[in-house]
């Protein structure tokens, strides 16, 4: 499998994506805080949202791939000592070891479902009766083995692409946990030829600390630089490591990785919910912490060198610094009404996936980012829904190939609602060289 991402706005040509399913479902208002979401989606609308998304990825040339269907090819590949390998770390992680020799044997089509749906009970008549099911039983939870993964929608986090190699990621919270073995699995196993990888070996022994890195908070700024967020899934700890085990070591013409130390804060849980990059020296970010340093602090690391507060420089001070003057920001949210920055950096007017130099992806209820990118940086706005006639929106989209710079919107009112947009919600294995 050939991985190729050496910048963030190189035209996509080979997208990971997940569109949300029977996991949704699956998920009550009990789970809601354990699984990450603020609300219960509907599962058709977030559905249909999401496939308007792919169909603007596509329309764009790139190969949209299905991460359940990379799984389930790679289940079927892989050799059986490493499906035994892979579900018994997927029932310890779900704390039911017992369950791996029946995941194993369910054959890949059913394995796949319930790695990504879950599993009940009921389903499984041959488990064995254990203490901690019992127990289960006793807290009046007794239905669920093997809990679902709702965000898997969100593909940027759990394997990152990093140049010509896929960082395995690290995920800060248990309900998470099966995204990275899965995904890891899914990237070794679906193709002859797997990816070179960092960070592959799995390492839960080490203290939670040196164990903490998500895809949304890692930026391909230029083979020579990469900004990660140390957010409120990405830690010092795990930065560090990663820079000094494996991305300095691996790549030669890598010169300064840039930790951008963020409030903790689930309303900022990624660094791409505050930035992204648009065009060649253009980002869309939220402006208070980006471009004044409100909160914010950067760390520059470099290869055999201690690691250094940048003091006074702000997140822009350095994209100019490694990309030159002309670096601009647009503010998520416009200009001037910090509230209003506020509200759409919340409903991810800051998390654009860039599909190739100026062609970009929002949510459409961001209307005064993508005003302010109409009216002050010439995006053409391109708006795309799934409840029109197909030949209509093949028509919408047709419509896009004249403009040199075009954001598309799409509806995302149940996907929003989730705290992630384009960019958490696709995971690049190629990009071509930006010209």
């Amino acid at each position: 499998m050939r991985i190729g991402v050496y910048s963030e706005v190189g035209p996509l040509q080979r997208v990971v994506v997940h569109n949300p399913g029977p996991e949704i479902v699956r998920m009550t208002q009990f789970e809601l805080e354990h699984l990450l979401f603020d609300d219960i989606l509907a599962p058709d609308l977030a559905s249909q949202e999401h496939e308007a998304m792919c169909e603007i990825l596509a329309s764009e040339g790139a190969e949209v791939e299905e991460v359940a269907d990379l799984l389930e090819a790679a289940l079927r590949n892989a050799p059986p000592e490493e499906v035994a390998d892979f579900t018994a770390r997927v029932a310890d992680r779900a704390g039911y070891p017992s369950l791996a020799p029946l995941l194993r044997d369910m054959g890949a089509e059913r394995l796949t479902r319930a790695l990504i749906e879950g599993l009940m009970w009921e389903e499984i008549p041959d488990a064995p009766l254990t203490v901690a099911r019992l127990r289960q039983q006793f807290d009046g939870h007794a239905t669920i083995a093997l809990q679902p993964v709702p965000n898997l929608m969100f593909t940027r986090d759990p394997c990152i692409s990093v140049f010509d190699h896929v960082m395995v990621g690290r995920m800060a919270t248990d309900a998470r946990a099966r995204e990275s073995l899965m995904t890891r699995f899914a990237l070794t196993f679906c193709e002859e030829e797997p990816p070179p990888m960092l960070l592959r070996q799995p390492d839960w022994g080490r203290h939670r600390a040196l164990r903490a890195i998500e895809g949304g908070d890692v930026l391909v700024i230029s083979p020579e630089v990469l900004l990660i967020g140390c957010s409120e899934r990405t830690t010092a700890q795990t930065i560090q490591r990663a820079a000094e085990e494996s991305l300095f070591p691996a790549f030669p013409q890598l010169q300064s990785v840039y930790a951008v130390l963020m409030p903790a804060l689930r309303s900022v849980m990624h660094l791409d919910t505050v930035l992204t990059q648009i065009d060649h020296e253009l980002f869309l970010g939220f402006a208070p912490m980006i471009a004044d340093g409100d909160g914010v602090a950067v760390v520059r690391l470099q290869r055999d060198a201690p690691p250094q507060l940048e003091d006074g420089v702000t997140v822009l001070d350095v994209l100019r610094r490694e990309l030159g003057e002309g670096v601009r920001l647009v503010p998520c949210g416009g200009h001037g009404d910090v509230r209003r920055q506020q509200r759409e950096q919340w409903t991810d007017g800051a998390n654009a996936v860039c599909l190739g130099p100026g062609r970009i992806l929002l949510y459409s209820r961001n209307v005064h980012t993508i005003r302010t990118l109409r009216d002050d940086h010439g995006f053409k706005t391109i708006e795309h829904t799934a409840h029109v006639h197909p030949a209509t929106r093949r028509d919408v989209l047709r419509a896009a190939r004249g403009h040199r710079r075009v954001v598309y919107t799409f509806d995302g009112s149940e996907l929003s609602r989730a705290r992630g947009g384009g960019r958490c919600m696709t995971m690049p294995l190629v990009r071509a060289v930006a010209s």
